[in-house]
């Protein structure tokens, strides 16, 4: 058979037919590979009674359950391109993509469907109906090719309208092959947590069960993650940078009451974890470090959609010291070089196919078989270092072109600092808008709801030494030399984040333009500190010039 997610998934069913493939968080579920194979086969021929034919599209709203893979497994037996949408992305928004994916189908969580989620004349069915739909008596499993769309991951749309990233089999193949040859994921475990219109949790969450042949839990409530952890104890378990921090804390206040460092592993199931992943973001050295010193160290990956997820790695034999700052070296059968301005490029059997029915991006992006990434780097020896994305450089007017997410990176070093946006394009200087990590501040004794946490004097000096601090490691055009502290956090919600956690840096400074103009106008309103966020509610908010640095 073809080599494809499909044969590959048929191949573990034959070897261990009984071995448990998928499992839900709470228990109601434990599926053999034998029973998950039928269950997807049974539901494929219901697929094609509603009319979903080789070549189609399928749309999944279904948050982290059992019927997530079920239904993204059937979709490719009967030839379809599934792909999910964020469950927490406005209806309207998933409605504009399941017309532009031109999707033949939708199968939703009846508890995350809206009337607008839909656009008109597209047949949904709900997860509650999947057991009694019924089949087309003529189906017969499609066997894909390698070069056959296996999947869709639409990109989170920081600088545009999102893009569709086709998928193939070969290239999914190809990347769970590479990572089972760095930790052996057959026989192993993994969790399904993230959101599936990610790639992350669809290689971790779904093809590791499918092409490497562990068994995947799903974790539909994300308070109970730990819990479930401490159950399934996971070969592989990777996180963004904010789960992490949150563990860091969590270990901390568990040290500072009398556990162990031995313990801490047990505690939180990760004591079987033969490779810690951190990506998405850069994790703060100071996180890395405590991970390292209680014998759980993280290991960060790089890699983007369109590389099928990772395209360089640092592996569980690679101490900390050695590859501090890095995101490693290139994934067996990757190549990664960088072009004359630095922006990373990648080339391998990974990579995308290009965008679904945008040929100009897609000639802009790929080219002569390598990958425009968008990133820029640099060499430390055979190791990658990430500097910045190249669309967003500031060039201040002084003419220095300068990457607003290395500084950021260090600001954020600061437990201190939740989110952090520098802003400085056409300007004389940078400055900041800082959001605080109410939790760490607290722990310094500064307690109230966040708008008296902001204005209290306390708060002002504390970040405004982190920042005096984080300005000692930055060159003279990097200085941050002023700064608003806001008292909530960007959210998708507000349009300020994309579902990935990745700020729009447009949308931050444009509901807060008043604030960046106050700042560049030397404004220091210390004496008060009431005043309206973009929506109109009262906020607590703080200008300071940061330490003694003069504002030219």
């Amino acid at each position: 058979m073809p080599d494809t997610v499909v044969s590959a998934f048929a191949a573990h069913v034959t070897a261990r037919p009984d071995a448990v493939a998928l499992s839900s968080g709470d228990g109601s579920v434990r599926w053999t590979r034998r029973e998950y194979a039928e269950k997807a086969a049974r539901l494929a021929s219901a697929f094609s009674a509603l009319g979903v034919r080789p070549g189609d599209t399928v749309a999944l709203l279904i948050g982290n359950r059992p019927e997530w893979q079920l239904s993204d497994l059937a979709a490719l037996l009967v030839g379809a391109a599934p792909f999910s949408l964020y469950v927490t992305a406005p209806p309207r928004e998933s409605a504009e993509l399941i017309t532009r994916a031109c999707a033949r189908l939708v199968v939703a969580d009846p508890e995350l469907l809206r009337d607008d989620h839909i656009p008109a004349g597209v047949p949904v069915v709900t997860v509650d109906e999947l057991d009694h739909l019924p089949t087309d008596p003529t189906f017969v499993p499609h066997e894909p090719r390698p070069d056959d769309v296996a999947t869709l991951i639409f990109t989170s749309g920081t600088t545009g309208k999102p893009k569709g990233v086709e998928l193939t089999h070969a290239a999914i193949v190809f990347q769970l092959r590479a990572l089972d040859s760095i930790v052996r994921l057959d026989g192993g475990a993994t969790v399904s947590y993230l959101p599936h219109a990610h790639i992350v949790d669809r290689v971790i969450g779904h093809y590791a069960a499918l092409i490497g042949g562990a068994s995947v839990t799903t974790v539909a409530d994300p308070t109970t993650l730990f819990d479930v952890l401490q159950r399934v104890r996971p070969r592989l378990f990777t996180s963004v940078p904010r789960i992490w921090q949150r563990i860091e804390r969590l270990m901390r206040a568990m040290l500072r009451d009398g556990a162990t460092h031995e313990q801490l592993a047990t505690r939180f199931g990760l004591d079987g974890a033969q490779w810690l992943v951190t990506g998405s973001a850069p994790l703060p050295p100071s996180t890395h470090e405590f991970f390292a010193s209680v014998g759980l160290p993280l290991h960060d990956l790089w890699g983007l959609s369109e590389t099928t997820a990772v395209a360089t790695y640092t592996g569980p034999d690679d101490a900390y010291r050695d590859r501090a700052g890095t995101v490693g070296r290139p994934l067996p059968g990757t190549a990664v070089r960088l072009a004359g301005d630095g922006e990373i490029l990648v080339h391998g059997p990974h990579l995308a196919r290009g965008y679904r029915d945008d040929p100009q991006a897609t000639a802009d992006s790929f080219a002569d078989g390598w990958f425009r990434t968008g990133d820029l780097g640099e060499w430390r020896g055979e190791l990658l270092t990430v500097t910045g994305r190249k669309k967003d450089l500031i060039i201040t007017a002084g003419g220095e072109n300068i990457s607003p997410s290395r500084i950021e990176d260090i600001l954020a070093e600061s437990p201190l600092i939740d989110q952090v946006l520098v802003i400085g394009d056409g300007r004389p200087f940078l400055v900041a808008l800082v959001v605080p990590d109410l939790a760490e501040l607290a722990l310094r004794g500064v307690h109230g709801d966040p708008e008296e946490v902001v204005a209290d004097p306390r708060t002002r000096a504390l970040l405004e030494t982190a920042l005096d601090t984080a300005n000692q490691n930055l060159g003279k055009a990097e200085k941050v030399r002023a700064h608003a502290i806001l008292p909530r956090a960007w959210t998708g919600d507000s349009g300020e984040l994309t579902p990935t956690l990745k700020l729009r840096r447009g949308a931050v400074e444009q509901s807060n333009r008043a604030l960046v103009d106050e700042l560049y106008a030397g404004t220091r309103p210390r004496d008060r500190h009431a005043d309206r966020t973009p929506d109109g509610a009262a906020s607590q908010l703080n200008f300071t010039r940061c330490g003694s640095l003069p504002p030219g």
